[in-house]
């Protein structure tokens, strides 16, 4: 039975910031009993590699604690990254990183999973692995430590972290990660006539046998010479895929929700529920990487989500819920959901959100729709404020649509709107900068006007734009971080109201995260220098320290300006080509080419199908399930390859008879035929994923690459 370290982590309390962090215990928490470990399958870490009140807010964390803690011989456990006071004496006092339900070492469990969802947390990545006791190369590890997998946003992209993390499992893991922790929990406590299973069969072995696992020491990275570009990967055996598929999970009306979500008692960014009411998005706005690598959309009930918030609701006392999504307004039942919402909880001083609103005409009929709940603040992510840089970027939105949708606010007693912009995008003006300002100046001054009271307060956040992988500025370089500097500053000054307040993310910090977010192998020794001159929790401003970064890849011969702010040729390997997530390269680069000439592509629902990667068989299915079609909001259109509208029979013909609730990535199945017929038999079986023994008897969903392009 392992021993709890927690009577050494008590003695360290006194003095720390925030001790309430470190000692677990929390209404919800799952804390399995220590004398039963033996018997369990399967025993696993989960860790955000942030402070504890950033990672214990995350739902994704929160889904996966609860769907692994349901299954009576799996167990998960939870750490996050001390903060530096604490790790500091846990260095001094020889406590290595440990678990908040029991109080174990990391290094008891069979995998450590971290969730990766902005880059300036990679530093916390190798902090936290070092505290752990762990080896911080994957390559030092021996078959006793932990297998360490990556998921989230930063698994799309993965090569900068390819010598520090085991597997990387890009997609939703929702179905794939039991089926994976007890394959790994077998093979490592397996009884063979030689001994344990080594660390590079144990590998090897997954590499091999599952679709959507990538295993970055089973492949081979290669560069032009005198620090070129990066050239590619080459798996090192005949049985390692070429092609690593993203996991996806189609059914998302069967995907658990955290309907028993950890309440922490100490400080937390985000007390409240949080409910995902659809996955994916297709509007293409080409700067942004969730709404790409999430195809495609998908969709839970408006009965669900409202049981699903009512048993969250018994459960935790929260007396907020949002709703949350890529684009809340795209959801079908938009409507019937938040009147449902009122009329369950209003009653209960339960209020409803909606974040990040898409603007479109239709937004302005919501605010009436929650008029029963608390109004703090309401939110719009119109990105930029010119009809030129929307065409750029492709976002369908106007300003018309923002100022009545504001108005609507003001009517029913919002007093503050909150608006989301971005610089630094291809093709932007000093007009397209003004004209942030200028409007939220004039959203301001709307209130005034529409209820006769004072100016509303307008807070607007100014990002800047870091090109990520598998978008359409994958490409493009980002914008130098010293211009970046100025034209913030041009914008302050041009500001003149009081009652609008302007916030940009720091340009130094966007510059480190323009770096890690299209890096290589190649930055990994300069990750480790940084580490080893004190750098973690990049993403905390009293933290951070660019010329720390700087320093670091100096002495390791990196330039930083290679990865952030140089443009890539067409034909240039990128680091993630050989994950098959979202819409293929070729369509990426088409729409790269449609932003120079400041043309838009429609929203594919109910319109025509651009053929992005995603099988439009697969769109059909799903709406087909979810009772979305046909109905005259929601057309049905097919063309063939010279743009003639068929009609919707060969959609339906194409289709699956019934859609499995995930399956492994076989999204592009016969794009990549010819390539996985190169890799061998081994790797064209991996769609299957052969791990449950009664997984054949599950259909598996198959794309039959329509000859016609079908749009939903």
């Amino acid at each position: 039975m392992p021993e709890s370290l927690l009577p050494a982590v008590r003695e360290l309390l006194d003095g720390v910031t925030n001790p309430a962090q470190y000692i677990g215990g929390e209404f919800n928490s799952v804390r399995k009993d220590l004398g039963s470990w033996g018997a369990l399958a399967g025993r696993m870490v989960l860790c955000y590699p942030d402070t504890y009140e950033v990672g214990t807010s995350h739902n994704g964390l929160q889904i996966l604690y609860q769907m692994l803690n349901d299954v009576p011989d799996l167990v998960a456990e939870r750490c996050f990254t001390p903060w530096p006071d604490m790790a500091d004496a846990m260095r001094a006092a020889g406590v290595p990183l440990f678990t908040l339900e029991n109080h174990l070492p990391v290094t008891d469990f069979d995998v450590l999973g971290f969730t990766l969802q902005t880059e300036l947390t990679y530093s916390n990545v190798l902090e936290t692995i070092d505290l752990a006791r762990i080896p911080l190369l994957a390559r030092e590890r021996s078959s006793g430590h932990p297998i360490i997998v990556a998921g989230g946003h930063g698994a799309h992209s993965p090569e900068v972290l390819a010598e520090f993390i085991d597997v990387f499992l890009p997609g939703d893991a929702e179905e794939t990660l039991i089926p994976f922790l007890r394959f790994v929990a077998e093979r490592r406590r397996a009884d063979r006539p030689g001994g344990p299973m080594s660390r590079e069969e144990l590998l090897h072995d997954i590499a091999r046998t599952f679709a959507y696992a990538y295993v970055p020491s089973m492949y081979t990275a290669a560069f032009d010479p005198d620090n070129g570009p990066f050239r590619g990967l080459t798996p090192r055996f005949a049985d390692v895929p070429r092609i690593v598929k993203g996991a996806s999970v189609f059914d998302f009306s069967s995907a658990p929700m955290a309907t028993r979500p950890v309440v922490p008692h100490a400080r937390s960014v985000q007390d409240r529920i949080s409910i995902e009411i659809m996955r994916g998005c297709t509007r293409g706005c080409r700067f942004c990487q969730a709404g790409m690598i999430t195809r495609p959309m998908r969709y839970r009930t408006v009965e669900d989500l409202v049981n699903a918030a009512e048993e969250t609701w018994k459960n935790t006392g929260y007396d907020s819920i949002t709703l949350t999504s890529l684009s809340s307004g795209d959801y079908p039942w938009i409507e019937q959901l938040l009147r449902a919402m009122s009329e369950r909880f209003t009653p209960r001083k339960v209020s409803v959100s909606l974040p990040s609103l898409r603007v479109t005409g239709e937004l302005s009929k919501l605010p009436a729709l929650m008029h029963g709940v608390r109004k703090s603040g309401m939110t719009f992510a119109p990105e930029v404020a010119t009809d030129r840089l929307r065409r750029i970027i492709n976002k369908d939105i106007r300003n018309e649509d923002v100022r009545a949708s504001a108005a609507a606010a003001y009517a029913e007693g919002w007093a503050q709107i909150k608006l989301y912009y971005m610089i630094g995008i291809p093709g932007e003006r000093e007009e397209d900068l003004r004209a942030v300002v200028e409007f939220a100046d004039e959203l301001s001054k709307l209130r005034q006007k529409v209820t006769g009271q004072g100016p509303a307060a307008v807070n607007v956040t100014v990002s800047t734009f870091v090109p990520k992988a598998f978008v359409p500025f994958q490409w493009d370089g980002m914008m130098d971080r010293h211009v970046v500097r100025e034209k913030q500053s041009w914008m302050r000054k041009l500001n003149r109201n009081r009652r609008v307040k302007l916030k940009f993310h720091d340009a130094d910090q966007s510059f480190l995260e323009g770096i890690l977010s299209r890096g290589d192998r190649r930055l990994a020794p300069g990750l480790i220098e940084a580490h080893r001159r004190g750098a973690r929790f990049d993403a905390w401003s009293e933290h951070f320290e660019l010329p720390r970064w700087l320093d670091a890849f100096d002495a390791c011969g990196i330039d930083p300006d290679k990865y952030a702010t140089r443009e890539r040729a067409r034909d240039e390997a990128l680091p993630w080509d050989h994950l098959d997530i979202g819409p293929s390269r070729d369509y990426l680069w088409s729409e790269r080419e449609k932003a120079r000439e400041e043309i838009k592509t429609e929203y594919c629902v109910g319109k025509v199908c651009h053929v992005c990667g995603v099988p439009p068989s697969l769109c059909f299915a799903i709406k087909r399930d979810m009772g979305l079609l046909p109905t005259k909001q929601l057309p049905i259109l097919s063309m063939d390859g010279s743009g003639v509208t068929r009609g919707v029979e060969g959609v339906a013909t194409d289709a699956p008879r019934r859609l499995r609730s995930a399956s492994p990535g076989p999204v592009r199945t016969a794009r990549h035929a010819a390539g996985a017929a190169q890799a061998g038999a081994g790797a064209t079986a991996l769609a299957a994923t052969p791990v449950a023994s009664d997984d054949s008897s599950r259909e598996t969903l198959i794309d039959r690459a329509p000859g016609a392009t079908e749009c939903v």
